[in-house]
């Protein structure tokens, strides 16, 4: 064999060789490719029988949610209603609502809560210590007044930052608010609770407060910031206070 053939015959080796290289290479990404295909199936049934599960869980749900609703009596609403009530109550914890503020009154500042801030804590009712304001906004809507009445004006809902503020401001405003109006016009100071607690303390105070302190044992009563509404009054020859709440229907 000539030395150019055996050259020729050397190459061919070496190309043959890398030939068997690429297709065990070849046959290596298939498999692998393969498996991948295999695995991208069972991943589209997996997913398509999770779908089918969630769908299923959803009928059960409102099958459930429709049988509750049918067979839920008035004591187990009474108690959503309950529960529901607490949950705004806790919400507003921190809160207040400052009554009679005339529309218009915060329009010379950059935020009512700087109104609120600066110009009815401080300036107006002057308190020593500063409360700081989160939030602070009107009501949405307009109480509703007579057709021959000025529109009263919408309360504000202040955020406080700190509890012990909330309790503070609401002593505070007892004594310095007592005829002392803003811009002509009375305002006042409440915490901020559901309307069912506000219900039950107009309900405590038509039907049973001038009651109790008509009754000769009792020394005073009164209806405190608090939640559930309630009456507290001292009898004479005690010295703690007892509470009254509405009667259970």
């Amino acid at each position: 064999m000539t030395s150019e053939s055996a050259n020729s015959s050397r190459k061919l080796d070496d190309i043959l060789a890398k030939m068997d290289v690429l297709i065990a290479a070849k046959n290596e990404m298939l498999s692998k490719l393969n498996k991948l295909e295999m695995a991208q199936s069972t991943i589209i049934k997996d997913v398509e029988d999770l779908k089918n599960s969630f769908k299923e869980t959803d009928i059960e749900i409102q099958e459930c949610n429709s049988r509750l609703s049918l067979k839920a009596d008035r004591t187990e609403v009474e108690v959503l209603r309950e529960k529901m009530d607490d949950l705004e109550n806790r919400s507003k914890r921190n809160n207040v609502v400052i009554w009679g503020v005339l529309e218009g009154s915060e329009k010379d500042f950059a935020s009512m809560e700087d109104f609120v801030e600066v110009e009815l804590l401080q300036r107006h009712m002057k308190l020593e210590k500063k409360v700081e304001v989160m939030r602070a906004h009107r009501s949405s809507f307009r109480r509703n007044s007579s057709e021959n009445e000025t529109p009263k004006p919408r309360p504000i809902h202040v955020y406080l930052l700190r509890y012990t503020d909330k309790v503070n401001l609401l002593k505070v405003a007892a004594s310095k608010l007592k005829d002392n109006k803003y811009k002509e016009s009375m305002i006042f100071i409440s915490d901020d609770v559901s309307k069912s607690v506000r219900d039950d303390r107009s309900k405590l105070r038509k039907n049973y407060l001038q009651e109790l302190k008509a009754r000769p044992e009792v020394q005073f009563a009164f209806i405190p910031w608090s939640v559930p509404a309630r009456i507290l009054y001292k009898k004479e020859g005690t010295d703690s206070l007892k509470s009254f709440y509405l009667p259970k229907a």
